[in-house]
Formats: C-alpha cells, structure tokens, sequence
C-alpha cells in the first residue's frame, strides 16, 4: 500500500468498499474501531478515518458515537460528492477583523509557495455551525483544516472539543487552545506579552498599574494576565483589586471591534482613577484604544497623567490621536506556523511541540 496519506486513503476506501459489495462484511455487522483498521492498514487513524466518511455519504456504512460503525448497505445509496477537492481547509469568524485577516494571510501565502490547495470557509459567530462544516469537510476529500473558533462560553468549547475528538482528519487551533482536548494550535504568547508590557511600564517608574481585559474566558488572555501578575510580583508590588478587571461577559464582534466595552472601560476607569491609577495594560489593543476614548472623555490626560499600553499591534493603534504603545503581535506568523503544523500531521509525524507559542515584540509610542 502506498504511503502517502491521499493514496493511502483511496486504497483503504476501495478495499473496505470491496468488502462490504462482497458481502465478506456482512451488512447489518460492525465494522472494527478506526484503531484496529488504521493496525490492519498500517497506517493513521485519520486515513481511516476519510475511508470510513467515504463510505458513509454513499450510505453503506453508519457511524454512531459510543455504539460503532455499522454495515446498512451492500451498494452506495447515495451520489459522491460533485467535487473532491483534495485539499486542506481554513475555517474561521470572518475576515473583516484585522487579527484573523492577517492569520489567513500568513497562512495562503505558504499554502500557495508549497503548491497546496486551500479552501476558505467563514462561518461568521456559530460554532456550531463550525463544528459541522469541519466534521463534514472529509466528505469533499479534505485532508485536515486548520479552525479559528469563537468560544466564549464552556458549553460552546465542550461541544467544539467534542468535535476534535470525533473528527476523523487533523485539526489545527489558531489564537485559542482547549486545555485537556489534546488539540494542536498555534496561538500567540500570551504571558511573553503581559510580562513585557507591564515591565515596560515598571521600567518607566510607575508602580500603580492595572490590568483591564475582555474575552477573559480565552486561555490565551488568562496567559497574559498572568504574565502581567507576575511581572507585578516579581516587582515586589502588591496588585490593588479594582486596578484589575476581568470581564467575562463581552461577546467578541468582529465586524465592529470598536464597539464593545465602552461602557465598562469608562466604568473601570473611572473607578481606578479616584485610588490613583497611573498606567493600564489592556489586553487588545481594540481596549486600549477605547481607554484612551474613555481618558479623553472624562479628561484625563494621556501620557501626561496616565499611561495605557495594549497588545495587538493592529494598522489603527499606530494612526490614533494618541499612537498607542503596544505589544506587537505576528498574526502573520501565526498563519504560517498553522500550516506547517497541519502539513506536518499530514505526513504522520508526531510534533514536539503540539501547542505552538509565538511571541513578538513591544512598539513604543506616544500613549505609554
């Protein structure tokens, strides 16, 4: 059998096809698990895997969580897919968000040098609509996808993580990761970034510094927030609890970035300045650009009285009245190690890192 991993695919289809029309797979039995096809094959699971997706749209198999894969037909009942792409895939919210944007970017600019064929996929806000696209994508004969999911709340990652599991081809995360799920993702370094901002900060002389972020139910800005606190106390600083907030609540818009958390940034700030708040590091740079909204609003003078930084690096934060000192993130990088990572998996080989980092660097400015 050949090895690679397309060929590899089509001879376990035909073979277990062949079984199946032969009656040597009785219909009505069970097949054995994708682990004891991918040792009788010699190859992958995620090889058996795009066989066994096969055989089920043309309706010979059926596949059921926790009971097993069962024979219910001798000849395909439905049509194959009009297109097998052979492909990889990039799933994701929606390109209109400079982040993500710049991700893909990365991303197709590899794909395209190493000749590979790539579909794109936005999915706008549904996960679950997400989850299914990428469940589905094997139908067309695509190999593995790298997804871009929004997940802010934990039924949403339970029901995403359960879709890894289940899914029969390799899936690469980027700018999130599910602890516990065994994923692979490319994400950037979180804590490398609070840790810098906030040293940048301490460097200048200030002490009384805040932590203000949104989307705190990512792991990745948990990661930050922690770089940031243990900046603080490798300071020898204690954290005052109403310089730090943490908002879980904020649904994340893509669209129009600048448009959520006003409200809350100007409550926070309010509130901060009164016990003598003298910087802010902000976990985006969407945020920290509505801080300094927010200062200008209520009359605070930036940098003169108080300082703000954020983490991101977006065209805007350099173009603001107030150029915004910032944490400079690589999105581009992240699009290009997404598909390295996936590439690899591809060929079967076992990374050693399955949760890559990527840091980046701090962009001093007029705000801090």
């Amino acid at each position: 059998m050949k090895s690679d991993t397309s060929s590899s695919a089509d001879d376990v289809f035909q073979i277990l096809e062949t079984r199946i029309r032969t009656g040597r797979v009785a219909v009505g039995s069970y097949m054995p698990t994708e682990k004891e096809l991918a040792s009788q094959f010699g190859c992958g699971r995620h090889v058996v895997g795009q066989a066994l997706n096969r055989l089920a749209h043309d309706g010979m198999i059926e596949r059921r969580k926790r009971v097993g894969t069962r024979v219910i037909s001798s000849t395909p009942t439905r049509e194959r897919a009009a297109v097998e792409l052979d492909a990889i895939g990039f799933v994701y919210p929606s390109d209109l968000h400079e982040g993500v944007r710049r991700i893909l970017q990365g991303f197709q600019e590899v794909a395209h040098e190493a000749k590979q064929r790539v579909v794109m996929l936005s999915t706008g806000m549904d996960h679950k609509k997400e989850a299914e696209i990428v469940g589905r994508l094997a139908e067309f004969d695509v190999k593995g996808v790298v997804a871009y999911p929004v997940l802010p709340k934990l039924e949403d990652r339970l029901y995403f993580g359960q879709m890894l599991h289940n899914c029969s081809f390799p899936v690469v995360l980027v700018d999130t990761n599910l602890p516990g799920f065994g994923e692979n993702s490319v994400i950037h370094d979180g804590f490398h970034a609070g840790w810098t901002m906030t040293n940048h900060l301490l460097g200048r002389g200030l002490k009384r510094v805040g932590f203000l972020a949104n989307y705190a139910w990512t792991a990745v800005m948990r990661e930050t927030y922690l770089g940031y606190r243990q900046a603080m106390e490798a300071a020898d600083i204690t954290i005052e609890p109403n310089f730090v907030l943490l908002d879980d609540f904020i649904e994340p818009s893509y669209e129009e970035p600048l448009s959520v958390g006003d409200d809350f940034v100007k409550k926070f700030l309010l509130k901060a300045m009164e016990q003598k708040l003298e910087a802010v590091v902000c976990g985006d740079d969407f945020l920290a650009l509505l801080c300094l909204k927010a200062a200008r609003e209520l009359g605070i003078s930036v940098p003169d009285q108080f300082k703000v930084v954020g983490i991101s690096d977006y065209a805007i934060s350099s173009q603001s009245d107030i150029p915004l000192t910032t944490y400079r993130t690589s999105f581009e990088e992240i699009g290009r190690q997404s598909f390295h990572l996936l590439n690899r998996l591809l060929k079967g080989e076992q990374p050693s890192e399955r949760n890559l980092q990527i840091r980046g660097s701090i962009a001093v400015r007029k705000s801090g």
